[in-house]
């Protein structure tokens, strides 16, 4: 509801001109007790293994060879000397710290900018609970990068009122670092959240254009040394197959493949070799070829059918309807309604077009790409509204309902986590003392290496990882390659190779061993029930 009589003018002057303070102290202590009571009551788990992978290359550990520059690959490199330059102290890496600092400066500054911009203080502390809950149990870089933005549109529009040169400098540094950690979600959020600024206003202030300056030039020279670093020699190998390998395994372009035996035949490639490809078996270069793949996407038409777009486009939609989104979503579009302007109405359909264009060309129902979005559309549009008294009591309690929910199903979750990845640990054996491959989702990252207290002796695993990072020349599976013990040799020696796969990739590589190398795959080993182990396998002739 829109009230313009709701509080009187001189409350809202003094609100706004008032010292800046007691609203800062207010959102740090809000989001650090948050943050403290979180890791009391559950356990951070990382939502996604790429921050584990991420902080293995940042530190040289696991899948990274130590070493090795910080090529983090899906952030800035730039970034990944920031979290390089960091301690691990009491078993956590620099990088979770940098995660959490990361939380903690975008949710003080969120709160601080709602405070500023007359939301009050109980409606302030509700909605910082309810955003940062899951970020912070369920830490992931792509949703850290997306709230940085998030502060730093909200402290654009303090600026916008309170010409601050301050409040600009650091909504500057933060739109920046966001574009450092993920640049797509910066991108993203950005233009999201276009519609909630008083862009004309800002085009005409001098200082915001020095600003808008300096952070396009900072952002163009990040870029340039992030492009110039991945085109280094050591690179041409990862750099020639990434491109083609995006296309299938992310974008479905095997699928059209699969459906032309000719194509397939034509090039000497098998189906099991398409579908090796398909999951990340870069190791051999015969089927890794960058040339073959690329003739083949191109001859089979290079993306999946036109219904299949569609239905993904769709189901990038439909996922804001999963349990970790829906209630955000709610209360997203609640308090839009409430606000009831050609704005939020922009922001929504840009948020809603952006989902549907990514899973339309192949990247649907992802999660973390859309977290920041909707937090940004339950943030905004509460400093547009002047509500009453009785109006501003409900919405403190209605979000801080919506809160308590959330915290409690997102601990509950925390707490399954924690308790099923203490017991993963204990079942794990056979990974010391030898480099061992992985294979897929087979091998449990998130439990293995916790936000918080990774063990001394997962720190010192060796893996031979087989993704994305396999050809990079910070990989562990790189610096083994060059120094003659990939795992295709391996595989053919006597002793054979340890990994760990599912059943699925087990077959396929029995498939490869018998296509490529007329052999036949024997198991050397395998671990017993109950545990978590790697197998060792064998091509032997046959």
């Amino acid at each position: 509801m829109n009230t313009s009589t709701a509080q009187p003018l001189s409350y809202q002057s003094a609100r706004a001109k008032g010292s800046r303070l007691p609203d800062l102290a207010v959102a740090a202590l809000t989001i650090a007790t948050l943050l403290v009571a979180l890791c009391w009551l559950g356990t951070p788990r990382w939502q996604t293994n790429d921050d584990v992978s991420m902080s293995m290359v940042a530190h040289g550990y696991g899948v990274a060879a130590e070493g090795s520059p910080p090529y983090l690959m899906f952030s800035n490199l730039l970034w990944g000397y920031v979290v390089r330059s960091l301690p691990t102290l009491s078993g956590v890496p620099g990088y979770s710290l940098a995660t959490l600092a990361v939380l903690l400066v975008s949710g003080t500054v969120i709160g601080f900018a709602l405070l500023r911009l007359s939301v009050s203080r109980a409606v302030c502390v509700a909605v910082l609970v309810f955003v940062f809950t899951r970020p912070i149990l369920f830490p992931q870089f792509t949703v850290n990068a997306g709230m940085l933005m998030v502060a730093a549109i909200l402290l654009l529009r303090v600026y916008a009122r309170d010409r601050s040169v301050g409040l600009l400098g650091v909504a500057c540094m933060l739109a920046f670092t966001s574009y450092l950690i993920r640049s797509q979600e910066f991108l993203f959020v950005c233009a999201a959240g276009l519609p909630f600024l008083p862009v004309g206003q800002l085009l005409r202030d001098r200082r915001a254009q020095i600003g808008a300056g300096a952070l396009a030039c900072a952002v163009l020279a990040s870029g340039i040394v992030d492009y110039q670093a991945y085109k280094a020699p050591e690179w041409r190998d990862y750099n020639a197959l990434n491109h083609v390998r995006g296309l299938i395994t992310d974008f479905g372009a095997a699928e059209p493949i699969r459906a032309q035996p000719e194509v397939l035949a034509k090039h000497g490639f098998s189906l099991n070799d398409i579908t090796l490809v398909e999951h990340w078996f870069f190791v051999d270069p015969k089927v890794a070829n960058p040339a073959v793949l690329e003739a083949m996407v191109s001859e089979s038409g290079g993306s999946p059918v036109q219904e299949h777009k569609f239905a993904n486009a769709v189901l990038g939609l439909k996922t804001l309807a999963h349990p970790a989104l829906w209630l955000l979503a709610l209360v997203a579009f609640a308090v839009s309604a409430a606000s009831a302007k050609r704005s939020t109405l922009a922001a929504w359909a840009i948020f809603l077009l952006g989902i549907a264009v990514v899973g339309y060309f192949g990247r649907p129902g992802i999660l973390h790409v859309y977290i920041p979005v909707l937090a940004l559309l339950a943030l905004a549009p509460l400093a547009g509204i002047r509500w009453s008294l009785r109006s501003t009591f409900a919405l403190a309690a209605a979000i801080g309902l919506a809160a308590a929910v959330n915290m409690f199903n997102v601990v509950g979750e925390s707490k399954s986590f924690a308790k099923a990845d203490a017991q993963t640990r204990e079942r794990v054996s056979g990974v010391d003392g030898h480099p061992v491959v992985v294979w897929g989702a087979s091998f449990p990252f998130e439990a293995m290496y916790p936000v918080l207290g990774v063990s001394d002796q997962a720190m010192k695993y060796r893996l031979y990882g087989l993704g994305v990072s396999t050809l990079a020349p910070f990989a562990f599976a790189r610096s083994e390659s060059l120094a003659g013990r990939d795992m295709i040799e391996r595989l053919r020696s006597a002793e054979g190779v340890p990994m760990f796969a599912n059943s699925i990739l087990v077959k396929q590589l029995a498939t490869y061993c018998t296509e490529h190398f007329n052999g036949l795959l024997e198991v050397l080993s395998a671990p017993a029930a109950g545990m978590i182990a790697p197998s060792w396998y064998r091509c032997q002739r046959s």
